[in-house]
């Protein structure tokens, strides 16, 4: 049996979770619109302390499109254009880490992508595993140096 290598699971994961931050762009619903909302004939109607949130989810997609932005920067790590292939933006895990840890902080502000934040959360982890493991990528794979 061959090692695990943790930075291809999290590229694999990673993709997963942009192609399906797509949803944000299209459906437009605030998630944490129970806290302080009230039942109404047309479902939970969000109360005041959320005025804010609900502007900038539902009435000006920002968040929206802040995380399809950033779905498709995740997707461009991952399966790299030509020109970013190999480069130090491609090979930094670090890179990764931070910005599918923010991916995942504003994906979940938005109903149908907190799956995908969830996941890019968890891919955030992995990258961070792959770190300690000594993994690097270099090239089309990740290279695991470890002696073990």
């Amino acid at each position: 049996m061959g090692k695990f290598i943790w930075s291809d699971w999290g590229r694999l994961l990673a993709l997963s979770a942009a192609g399906s931050s797509i949803w944000a762009f299209i459906f437009r619903k605030f998630f944490w619109d129970m806290i302080g909302g009230t039942l109404g004939t047309e479902g939970i109607i969000p109360g005041n302390n959320t005025k804010a949130l609900v502007l900038i989810t539902v009435k000006v997609p920002l968040l929206q499109i802040f995380t399809l932005l950033l779905g498709l920067l995740a997707a461009t790590l991952d399966a790299p254009l030509p020109w970013l292939y190999g480069t130090a933006i491609h090979r930094s895990m670090m890179l990764r880490v931070i910005l599918y840890f923010l991916t995942g902080f504003v994906g979940i502000m938005v109903y149908q992508t907190v799956e995908c934040a969830v996941y890019f959360v968890i891919v955030s982890a992995v990258y961070l595993k792959a770190m300690l493991a000594g993994e690097t990528i270099a090239g089309k794979t990740a290279v695991h140096s470890s002696k073990a």
